[in-house]
């Protein structure tokens, strides 16, 4: 899947300068994984009894597949 980000070119050139030329979309890709890593741990916290860091992503993602995941608006109703 092809997700697209825009930022203003202020906004890149900020990103370039502090980053180095070339690497706004690496940092944003490494960003993205970290953030989908957390979530998808959090998610088998939260659905199974197994310990995600005892895991590798693939057993992650195959345990999850049985999972119905509750929406944003489900979470935050339980809250």
């Amino acid at each position: 899947m092809n997700i697209t980000v825009t930022i203003l070119d202020k906004e890149f050139e900020i990103l370039e300068s502090w980053l180095g030329e070339g690497q706004v979309q690496p940092w944003i890709q490494h960003a993205l994984n970290n953030k989908v890593r957390q979530r998808i741990d959090a998610s088998i916290m939260e659905s199974t009894d197994r310990n995600p860091n005892k895991l590798d992503v693939a057993a992650k993602l195959d345990l999850l597949k049985g999972v119905v995941l509750p929406t944003h608006e489900q979470r935050n109703k339980e809250k």
